[in-house]
């Protein structure tokens, strides 16, 4: 059989995104003082899915049930939780969370923002999906353009931080940021990845206070309450802002120069 215990990872990748989707249109309709609550579960949701996602592979080479069904089913999963899913958060967020200074009185201009914000993940999400299917490149210990599921936490953390909460005006940068997750998502950039890479020691330490502090934050915050839940979110934003403005310090020259090359008639 083609399906496999493994692909049950997969599942929950999927669920974890329908789940984003579905709080994100139950809050269309609810009370104001609540739809903080439900943009919080929206992005929450996200994170399950990132859970499921980060053990699949491993669970997968437990049992010895890697094959390609597995691998083109995890790949259809990530457009759903990680570029679907995303959108249904920022227009919700967009319409009844996030109040852009300056269009107070354009809620005509407003909504269009919304939709724009809305279409980036997906549209882009689709546009990296077809151009990967059609001629996959596959670098060891890189990803070339920055990841769909960093992408996808990113936007969520950041809506969901108390850095947004904190200004009005962040709003703005939060719709920035959107745009430029799309496009980074279609670069060229190498980024580093955790598949068959040998870690240098400082990223070792980097990567383990990474688990370590969202999932304190997670169990302290989210399970037991004894913190601000959204801290949670506050480190997933901080830690994935250093991956996307800083990882690249950990690729050589040469590395990046080799890519190029490789990449060179990409947008031919």
């Amino acid at each position: 059989m083609f399906f496999k215990t493994k692909d049950l990872m997969t599942v929950g990748n999927i669920a974890g995104g329908v789940a984003t989707i579905l709080v994100a249109m139950e809050g269309m309709t609810v009370p104001k003082e609540d739809v903080q609550s439900y943009i919080f579960w929206s992005g929450f949701g996200i994170l399950v899915a990132y859970f499921f996602d980060a053990f699949d592979g491993v669970v997968a080479r437990a049992l010895n049930q890697v094959n390609q069904f597995g691998a083109e089913f995890d790949n259809v999963a990530d457009l759903v939780a990680y570029s679907v899913a995303p959108s249904f958060l920022l227009y919700f967020a967009y319409r009844r969370y996030i109040l852009l200074p300056g269009l107070e009185n354009l809620p005509t201009v407003q909504f269009a923002i919304a939709v724009t914000v809305a279409l980036i993940p997906t549209l882009f999400g689709c546009i990296r999906f077809a151009r990967f299917n059609v001629r996959r490149l596959d670098v060891p210990a890189l990803f070339i353009g920055f990841p769909r599921p960093a992408s996808a936490l990113l936007i969520v953390a950041l809506v969901n931080s108390h850095m947004m909460a904190a200004s009005p005006w962040m709003g703005w940068i939060g719709v920035a940021m959107v745009v430029l997750l799309g496009f980074m998502n279609l670069s060229l950039v190498p980024f580093i990845s955790h598949h068959g890479r040998n870690w240098s020691w400082y990223l070792k330490v980097v990567l383990n206070f990474v688990w370590f502090s969202v999932a304190f934050s997670v169990v302290f915050g989210v399970l037991l309450d004894w913190l601000p839940r959204n801290v949670a979110f506050d480190w997933v934003l901080m830690w994935l802002c250093y991956y996307l403005f800083l990882g690249w310090t950990d690729i050589s020259t040469e590395t990046r120069r080799r890519v190029h090359a490789l990449t060179a008639d990409w947008n031919d």
